[in-house]
């Protein structure tokens, strides 16, 4: 009987234990998530937010909308002898790169070589020349590579990841780890973008 009694001092005592500790995690991740919900930091993340929604915009009219377009001349552009792409000539057009095929670049009528650009950024953004096969004359136009014109929709995806976060704040782990994500990829990867976009 004794034993019995002592054996179940025993368990409450360590259901006490495991009750405090308990409380004790739950209290200080209460206190982490209004600590990193408030102040500077939280301050600092609406920033990031703000700019990665208004990137998400911007990027989003410069990819449906179109800005002006002006005729190229030959001297314009050149081959860019430093990329190899199989079956692909590599352009630098005005600093920007392009990379029709070798078939639709040979077939190309001389002198008929656009550039379309952006509306906000003004950057180059399509060229557009005409080709001549069969007797018939076509318009080609090709994307600008390595710009977030050809990786539409992945960086727009990307950039919506602190509006997310933002939007469905809660306590968990998830939430933490977009929010760092937001600080240490969002951020500097948009920052990228923006520098070799321009």
């Amino acid at each position: 009987m004794t034993r019995d009694i002592n054996h179940q001092d025993h368990l409450r005592t360590v259901a006490e234990k495991i009750r405090l500790k308990k409380e004790k995690e739950e209290r200080e991740d209460k206190e982490f998530y209004e600590r990193i919900t408030s102040g500077v930091q939280w301050l600092m993340f609406k920033i990031v937010v703000v700019f990665s929604t208004l990137m998400l915009l911007v990027s989003l009219i410069e990819v449906f909308v179109d800005g002006p377009t002006k005729k190229l001349t030959e001297n314009s552009w050149k081959i860019d002898r430093n990329w190899e792409y199989t079956w692909h000539k590599v352009l630098d057009v005005e600093g920007y790169m392009f990379t029709p095929t070798i078939g639709d670049w040979s077939d190309r009528v001389k002198n008929s070589l656009k550039m379309t650009y952006s509306p906000i950024l003004r950057t180059g953004k399509k060229l557009h020349y005409y080709i001549k096969t069969n007797g018939f004359i076509r318009r080609q136009e090709e994307i600008r590579e390595n710009s977030f014109f050809t990786w539409f929709p992945a960086f727009q995806l990307f950039l919506l990841i602190p509006l997310f976060t933002f939007i469905f704040k809660r306590q968990s782990a998830w939430f933490n780890f977009a929010r760092i994500a937001s600080f240490a990829l969002v951020l500097p990867g948009t920052l990228l973008v923006i520098y070799f976009t321009l």
